[in-house]
């Protein structure tokens, strides 16, 4: 009876493509496999692909499975450049809805002091991040996503409201996206900002 419920993994990244989960250009089979086989992630179809599709390949160039994903390792603000990295994690997310330049960052955990700035719309715009040891701070995250509402881009953060340790599942929709998202997948996104 279980083989009547089985969607292969072809199937399911089928079905997540029409609502802007695609796979990047590259990765392999293999890839979405390596922490689940394919007969779990095909009886127990989407739930484990998705978090599979939010992390980086584990081989070169290590870029990410799917941009609209992101299964973020909170614990890796550890020198200059690390939020600059963040940013443009978040700006590949929403397909650089914001369109922001000249993204630049400090760090230096042993005076606790952190802060990223960028051009966005011909102004300079900086945000001081707090700092504690090596975790990264939230709300950067947060602040992003309150941009991308006043920008009135349709694209938004969200993510799971549960403890996760020291990973976070985030995701980047338009309103149509996420319904059609909730459609398919039982695992409760929410607004980063009504977590905020």
């Amino acid at each position: 009876m279980a083989l009547l419920n089985r969607v292969t993994i072809e199937q399911q990244v089928a079905i997540l493509a029409e609502i802007g989960i695609t796979v990047n250009d590259g990765v392999a089979v293999d890839d979405l496999t390596e922490f689940e086989d394919r007969e779990k992630l095909e009886l127990q179809p989407y739930a484990g692909l998705v978090e599979s599709l939010g992390y980086e390949i584990e081989r070169e160039p290590f870029t990410p499975k799917c941009n609209r994903l992101w299964m973020c390792d909170y614990e890796r603000i550890e020198d200059h450049g690390d939020y600059e990295v963040v940013l443009e994690r978040l700006e590949l997310m929403t397909d650089c809805a914001l369109g922001l330049r000249d993204i630049e960052d400090y760090v230096d955990i042993e005076d606790d002091e952190a802060w990223v700035e960028f051009t966005y719309r011909g102004a300079t715009i900086h945000w001081d991040a707090e700092v504690d040891n090596d975790w990264l701070d939230p709300y950067i995250i947060v602040k992003y996503d309150a941009l991308l509402k006043k920008s009135r881009s349709l694209f938004r953060i969200y993510s799971i409201h549960t403890d996760c340790g020291e990973i976070a599942f985030f995701a980047a929709f338009t309103p149509e996206q996420k319904a059609r998202f909730d459609e398919i997948l039982k695992i409760e996104l929410i607004l980063i900002e009504e977590q905020a």
